[in-house]
């Protein structure tokens, strides 16, 4: 069962493994300062449990996975993997952890919706439609 959404900040759970916890703060390292994506990807990280990927309680997101999710400000769907920012590249669809979609998405679970608002007071969010994580081995 999932652990329902945080009562202060209202968003979904999010979950991370000890390794990822790891790469993940090697990747924000002291790049925080003002930019969104990597404050959000710190304030996501200090309020995950941290979890094996065995003890999960389904599949959720993490770096390498493949993401469907739906921009619910537009209906937009994508389909991306979620990468460190040296392994982005936009037009392939591989998303960089540390834009604020990135960060939104990490940790999340097929259903889990998440929503911000931009250093321009926009509203955003968004919702996962389906992972799969890249070390999956294939179905027959």
């Amino acid at each position: 069962m999932l652990a329902p959404p945080d009562p202060v900040t209202r968003q979904p759970q999010v979950y991370v493994t000890e390794e990822d916890l790891e790469r993940l703060s090697d990747i924000v390292g002291n790049r925080s300062g003002q930019l969104p994506g990597p404050r959000m990807l710190l304030e996501e990280l200090s309020r995950a449990i941290v979890v094996s990927a065995e003890e999960a309680p389904r599949r959720f997101v993490r770096l390498n996975s493949f993401v469907a999710f739906e921009d619910t400000q537009t209906g937009a769907v994508r389909r991306v993997r979620l990468v460190s920012p040296a392994e982005a590249d936009v037009d392939e669809g591989r998303i960089s952890v540390l834009t604020p979609v990135g960060a939104a998405l990490i940790g999340l679970t097929r259903g889990a919706e998440f929503s911000w608002t931009d250093p321009a007071g926009r509203r955003h969010a968004v919702k996962v439609l389906d992972v799969v994580d890249a070390y999956d081995p294939p179905v027959a």
